[in-house]
């Protein structure tokens, strides 16, 4: 049976029991390079258990992801409750509509936060998720782990999402007041009916909107790519370096166990100390 990259299981089926293999989607899913079915070694090194300055850091850290989630919910609802009508000139009084650039102004804020929210809160999520995952990874975790969060790129993205999502928050106040106006105004009047087609400049709106949001998602993505290149460099850099010292450690301090996952024959006999 087959185990890590194709390293044969010591243990039996028995042992590994009948649910040990993937299948249906999950195993379609591994076959395609999808997703992998293994996993970092589990080493439950008594170090683990101290605690230590990182912990705190991202325990601070993650506790900001919270508030950027839930800016992140109350901006997409209110993107798309919003009323639509946003025109910058308008044809009753041949002036240039108040009401439609503050409503343009506040959608447009109301964007910029969401990207500040989404991006805070995929940082706020990958970046502890790949410290505690080399900080548990073995002997050297910490240091894996301390290299990770000290990386430069890893730097700058925590404190870039940090310093827009509390600058969000007075932008989102400064909107909120933007449409206010703009409510006040247009539930104590008659509202003109709305034409029978969507007037260009609408059209327009929704095609310059959409093109920056996807936009926005690429950048997403790219951070994304960025974040998990650097995790996997500082854990293969953690492995190469270690590999050689454990391999050491475990046939020194394991001998016979050594001798028996290698085929050797059991040179030792009892031994009364």
């Amino acid at each position: 049976m087959a185990g890590y990259n194709g390293m044969p299981l010591a243990a039996d089926s028995t042992y590994l029991g009948a649910h040990y293999e993937t299948s249906g989607l999950v195993a379609l899913a591994e076959r395609y390079g999808l997703v992998r079915a293994d996993s970092m070694d589990i080493t439950n090194d008594p170090r683990f258990f101290n605690d230590n300055v990182l912990n705190y850091r991202l325990a601070a850290f993650s506790g900001l992801s919270v508030v950027s989630a839930l800016l992140t919910q109350n901006t997409m609802d209110q993107l798309f409750g919003m009323s639509k009508v946003m025109p910058i000139y308008n044809h009753y009084t041949k002036f240039l509509s108040v009401n439609g650039i503050l409503q343009l102004v506040s959608f447009l804020l109301l964007v910029l936060i969401l990207i500040s929210n989404m991006l805070a809160t995929y940082i706020g999520v990958a970046q502890p998720y790949h410290t505690i995952r080399l900080m548990t990874a073995g002997p050297t975790g910490f240091d894996a782990a301390a290299s990770y969060y000290l990386n430069r790129n890893i730097v700058t993205w925590r404190h870039l999402a940090i310093r827009l999502m509390l600058q969000s928050l007075p932008l989102y106040i400064f909107q909120m007041a933007l449409r206010l106006v703009v409510k006040f105004d247009r539930d104590t009047s008659k509202s003109p009916d709305l034409p029978d087609v969507t007037p260009f400049h609408s059209v327009m709106q929704g095609i310059i909107f959409c093109a920056f949001m996807q936009c926005l998602a690429l950048m997403l993505l790219w951070v994304h790519k960025k974040h998990f290149s650097i995790f996997r460099e500082r854990y293969e850099v953690m492995c190469e370096m270690t590999k050689p010292m454990q391999g050491f450690m475990q046939q020194q301090m394991m001998p016979r166990s050594y001798a028996a996952a290698s085929g050797a024959k059991n040179m030792f006999g009892f031994l009364d100390v």
